[in-house]
């Protein structure tokens, strides 16, 4: 079941990356779209295992915390990216073919910063959520 779910996972990272590379456009170079996708994902990786961090600082997992950690932080970090990138690769090109005005492009990056701070919180519960449940079931089975 868990090699089913890293599949799914994987598949989730490649939708992900290729929406961000195809959004991006043919004008740009694969140089700069690599390093826009490589950024992406590492900012991305950190404010997910930020929150992650943040939500179940206080939950004692056990020898399943690391395991955890990387299912929840792998899972989560290409569907924020589904969710923001396309649209940001989208405003980038534009905005440096010069077809989008300065102001036009912030205010497009400020409202993919709301929607990912949206994501974010509630990425937050339902972090805590999970782990929470998941040591209800680890003190079951340890019983």
């Amino acid at each position: 079941m868990l090699t089913f779910i890293y599949i799914c996972i994987l598949l989730l990272n490649i939708v992900a990356i290729l929406l961000t590379y195809h959004f991006l456009g043919k004008d740009m170079d694969k140089k700069s779209k690599g390093i826009f996708i490589v950024v992406a994902i590492a900012v991305m990786y950190a404010l997910v295992t930020s929150i992650y961090w943040i939500a179940t600082k206080d939950i004692d997992l056990g020898n399943a915390k690391e395991t955890c950690k990387n299912l929840v932080t792998f899972a989560f970090v290409p569907v924020n990216i589904i969710i923001i990138m396309p649209f940001l690769a989208s405003s980038y090109r534009k905005f440096q073919n010069k077809s989008l005005k300065f102001e036009p492009f912030r205010n497009r990056c400020i409202l993919l910063g709301i929607i990912l701070i949206i994501a974010l919180i509630i990425e937050f519960f339902y972090f805590k959520d999970i782990q929470n449940g998941i040591t209800a079931i680890l003190q079951t089975v340890s019983k």
